[in-house]
């Protein structure tokens, strides 16, 4: 049987490209500067978590200042998949999922065997620094004289991961956006080279509570907006800020949950499942026959095609989804991938504890809403 994969265009700028083209703004040589960003004293990365491109141009009412910025339609590509980790991790690194070994959202240790959350539980590993395989990009900037500063909420400042794709930045705490947009204009405003990355993470929260379609997110949105023309009003002159985000969201409601996981067919050979509900991945049990694997990957096609696109880890490293892919990372790699193709979720009805059953907002997936992100140009930058 023929089925038509999904595919990322390698030669379309990528999140990968923005920190490579800041610092490549601040004067440092031997980095890229794909995003062809103007000469700056200062350079201000907003990472706005779930602001799609899409998601943004659907609600330019409560966007005004953003709607009215000559690049507001300027669009790059997120990773796959189209999740926090992974996209983050790509951000700080300069390079894609494959190659810095945060494969998804939920990821089977090769070591253990156990399924590791990589947004929450990084922190239970024995060395969890070893998990990003490519070193951010923070320390560039620090031997070529740029001050690297990372500003979040503080929740954030202790997490693992935070800890793993920050290391070599200064981390600076706000509680509100309002907050980190002030302590931001502090930064930039002291004298030399500045590297910030401006971190916003109530949209993705409202996303998934809410849903992106509600009157919640589209006011958080508005509260964004707002903080962000602060920022632009109160820069230095020689100061660019690049506006963009980690993926998209789709609104997926509870009708629209398809379960798995109680078919011994489907599932006899499968040890464990990680990925998310847009982007499952399947990992085999050891002992599973290369015939078994072949029919369990058949037998998941024949009753999931409609929805989804059902992958083997062959099928998606060779269509370039993953990028380039590392040794390190090939084991992580889920060996079956359950990828929607429409508006769906998948939840293993075998969790009686329907642990995220009540999540609105949904990425992970490979559709232009979850993948298109904005690039947004201000100050020194939309010159």
């Amino acid at each position: 049987m023929s089925i038509m994969l999904p595919s990322l265009n390698s030669a379309h700028l990528s999140l990968a490209d923005v920190l490579p083209s800041c610092l490549a703004s601040l004067g440092i040589l031997d980095v890229p500067n794909k995003l062809e960003l103007p000469e700056a004293r200062a350079a201000v990365v907003v990472l706005v978590d779930g602001l799609g491109a899409h998601n943004l141009q659907a609600t330019a009412a409560h966007a005004r200042f953003l709607k009215n910025q000559n690049s507001f339609h300027h669009s790059i590509t997120s990773v796959f998949p189209s999740t926090t980790a992974a996209a983050l991790a790509s951000l700080t690194t300069g390079v894609s999922p494959g190659l810095h070994g945060m494969t998804g959202y939920k990821v089977r240790n090769p070591e253990s065997g156990e399924v590791v959350n990589l947004l929450t539980g990084l922190g239970a590993l024995p060395q969890p620094e070893q998990w990003l395989t490519s070193p951010p990009l923070y320390s560039t900037a620090t031997v070529n004289e740029v001050s690297a500063s990372v500003v979040a909420h503080p929740r954030f400042a202790d997490s693992s991961l935070t800890k793993i794709i920050h290391a070599g930045s200064e981390q600076v705490s706000g509680k509100t956006i309002e907050e980190r947009v002030v302590a931001t204009l502090s930064l930039v405003q002291q004298p030399g080279k500045h590297l910030v990355v401006l971190y916003v993470s109530e949209l993705d929260e409202l996303a998934h509570n809410k849903g992106v379609m509600s009157s919640e997110w589209s006011a958080a949105l508005e509260s964004v907006d707002g903080a962000l023309k602060i920022l632009s009003d109160e820069l230095p002159a020689d100061a660019g800020v690049f506006v963009t985000a980690d993926h998209g969201v789709i609104d997926v409601p509870p009708t629209r949950h398809y379960l798995y996981g109680n078919d011994v067919e489907h599932m006899q050979h499968i040890a464990s499942v990680g990925g998310e509900p847009r982007c499952l991945q399947l990992y085999f049990s050891e002992d599973a026959t290369a015939s078994q694997r072949e029919a369990t990957l058949l037998t998941w096609r024949k009753d999931w095609s409609e929805l989804a696109w059902v992958m083997s880890r062959e099928e998606v490293i060779n269509a370039g989804l993953y990028g380039q892919v590392a040794n390190t990372s090939m084991q992580r790699i889920g060996d079956i991938f359950v990828l929607a193709n429409k508006d769906v979720a998948f939840y293993d009805e075998r969790d009686l504890t329907f642990k995220g059953r009540n999540m609105i907002g949904q990425h992970g997936g490979m559709s232009t809403t979850e993948l298109s992100i904005p690039a947004i140009r201000l100050g020194a930058f939309a010159n």
